[in-house]
């Protein structure tokens, strides 16, 4: 189990539950592409597959040893001065602002292109969910007539920000609108080359493709070849700003990032572009300080009562991660509006957390089994015998459920607790199984060990979290949705599953966790590390693809506003576990974005 099992995924990643009985076959899957490595073992010299050299007996009776590092930041936030009179300022001048940039966007006198332009300058300012009505309106007209506005536009730029909008918003343009730009060799046009910010664009809006759709794995490929080769050398037409922006967007692409950290760096890269809008512009950092403003209460809202909670001090082998949970909040939705959202989803994270930390680092195998017993009975029966430290745990999640449960209730939104409280109850039963797998240490094979793994990825409860809090949804409806298994959430436990367990696979290991992902792939396939890292990163690949046709498909019959969590878990998904385990390990590049999103406001002169 790891660290992020639960920060991710608490409950249940299926959204049927399932059961450490399931049938779920993973290969041949849609969403488990085929093997392309050869089954039978590789020399023995290459395989690096990790396996326990304790005995069973004595794995069963050890306690493990853990240590995670302190928390950044304490109770730092508590501290923070925040001035309502600054707060109440910001507000006015954004409501004041809003009728100009909406006039911008409805004026008569712009093209469908120049409207599309500009949502997509909004989309990448952070601004654009002031007007979802009105640009959602926009797009259903324009996607009509999409033939018309296209035909014998060979801008490279234009047609790629035109994809990007269109399936952004659950449009699906076809891939085909690259065609033009392929020369006779089918290749894509080697004089594409000199359009540094349509190469730009191209490269952005190739992380939108799907599973059937290898035009846009091609562009990936020709369009990073080509920004790589600028990156220190001298393009004509890029000013420094713009190479500063192709660098970051090599780094971390926009779609491979949270919306509000894709909004702080495109402000900051517009406000040096010759002829910006400044309406536009300034709008943009009021919106930002303006969210800014809202992250920090909720965080000193939140530190009080992880304070007063005082789990750090109670169980001291647990991670500290406050802030790190509420950006696990901030990843679905960064919009002021979801203020409690964010908070719910923190608090449950990092209830989930102490739960998972105590699988994972702490209990001993009868203490694990007592552990899950009382969590499918959601009670602390009278009869158990606990030790004092699983009774702050176990009091610790019913407590804070019930907090939330009956904040919600006036609202008539408890039932979602209830949901996510009963999903729990599948993943505990996986972490028990994974906790005897680690303490007898056991590497059961990879087929084996994801039927279990994908329970803990726990999609569908994250999902349920941020459910809890959106008032602009039905709740039932849809939690009934994440009970019909959708096919979007089956890939979002995939993704998950992998990322996190390639990710975090030197911590795991080094704690006695032999039962990981990539571990067991390396023991079933006979393959080395380096091998198995990129056989399941390809699996990653083409479920993120899946994501992207199910947000598009599902439209017409599930809320945008649900779909939009889904495609942005995605998004999470790369910026923790791009360099490692960016939660339990959030020095260095986490930092360095709590840090921008946190504490440094935006100048507004």
């Amino acid at each position: 189990m790891d660290a992020t099992r639960t920060f991710f995924g608490l409950p249940n990643v299926h959204n049927v539950p399932l059961c450490l009985t399931s049938n779920l076959s993973l290969f041949p899957q849609r969403l488990l592409q085929k093997h392309t490595l050869p089954l039978k073992p590789a020399k023995k010299h290459h395989l690096v597959c990790v396996r326990s050299t304790k005995s069973s007996d004595d794995l069963e009776g050890s306690r493990p040893s853990t240590y995670f590092s302190p928390s950044l930041w304490g109770d730092h936030f508590l501290s923070v001065s925040l001035d309502r009179g600054e707060f109440d300022e910001l507000e006015r001048e954004i409501e004041t602002m809003k009728p100009l940039v909406k006039d911008m966007l409805m004026s008569s006198q712009s093209s469908d292109k120049e409207k599309i332009r500009l949502i997509h300058l909004l989309v990448s300012l952070g601004s654009s969910y002031h007007f979802d009505k009105e640009i959602q309106d926009i797009l259903k007209h324009s996607f009509t007539k999409l033939d018309d506005i296209i035909v014998g536009e060979d801008d490279l730029e234009t047609i790629s920000i035109m994809f990007e909008v269109f399936r952004l918003y659950g449009h699906k343009m076809s891939c085909d609108a690259f065609d033009r730009f392929r020369g006779e060799d089918g290749r894509f046009k080697e004089s594409l080359a000199k359009d540094v910010r349509g190469m730009l664009q191209l490269f952005e809006v190739a992380h939108l493709g799907t599973p059937s759709e290898d035009i846009m794995d091609e562009a990936s490929s020709f369009a990073q070849n080509h920004l790589d080769s600028w990156i220190g050398g001298n393009v004509s037409g890029a000013t420094p700003h713009l190479l500063k922006h192709i660098q970051n967007t090599l780094y971390i692409p926009r779609y491979c990032n949270i919306e509000v950290l894709v909004a702080r760096e495109y402000i900051s890269y517009y406000e040096q572009e010759e002829g910006h809008n400044k309406i536009l512009l300034k709008f943009a950092k009021l919106n930002f300080n303006f969210c800014q403003f809202h992250y920090i209460q909720e965080l000193k809202t939140l530190t009080k009562w992880w304070k007063d909670l005082d789990l750090a001090s109670k169980l001291p082998y647990i991670r500290d991660r406050l802030v790190e949970s509420h950006l696990g909040g901030l990843g679905p939705y960064f919009e002021p509006h979801y203020s409690l959202g964010r908070i719910i989803v923190a608090k449950i994270i990092m209830t989930m957390v102490v739960v998972d930390d105590t699988y994972d680092a702490h209990a001993t195998v009868p203490e694990v089994a007592v552990l899950t017993e009382c969590l499918q009975r959601l009670n602390i029966g009278a009869d158990d015998k606990l030790p004092d430290y699983l009774r702050t745990v176990l009091e610790s999640v019913f407590e804070v459920m019930g907090e939330i449960e009956q904040e919600m209730r006036p609202k008539g939104r408890s039932y979602g607790v209830k949901q996510v409280l009963e999903r729990f109850k599948n993943v505990a039963k996986a972490d028990k199984q994974l906790t005897e797998w680690a303490r007898t240490g056991d590497v059961p094979s990879f087929d084996e060990y994801m039927k279990v793994g994908l329970v803990t990825a726990g999609m569908d409860g994250y999902a349920g979290y941020c459910f809890i809090g959106m008032e602009d949804i039905s709740e039932k409806e849809a939690f009934e949705w994440l009970s019909s298994n959708p096919l979007i959430i089956q890939a979002l436990n995939v993704m998950f599953r992998l990322a996190n367990d390639v990710g975090t696979y030197e911590t795991e290991i080094n704690r006695g966790e032999v039962a990981n992902g990539l571990n067991c792939y390396m023991k079933q396939y006979g393959v080395t590390k380096e091998e198995a890292s990129q056989e399941l990163r390809k699996i990653y690949s083409n479920n993120k693809k899946v994501v992207m046709e199910e947000f598009m498909n599902s439209h017409d019959h599930v809320p945008r506003q649900v779909l939009l969590r889904c495609l942005n878990f995605a998004r999470l998904f790369d910026v923790m576990y791009t360099e490692g385990d960016g939660y339990s390990e959030p020095k260095g590049k986490i930092e360095h974005f709590m840090t921008s999103l946190y504490v440094h406001p935006i100048p507004l002169s």
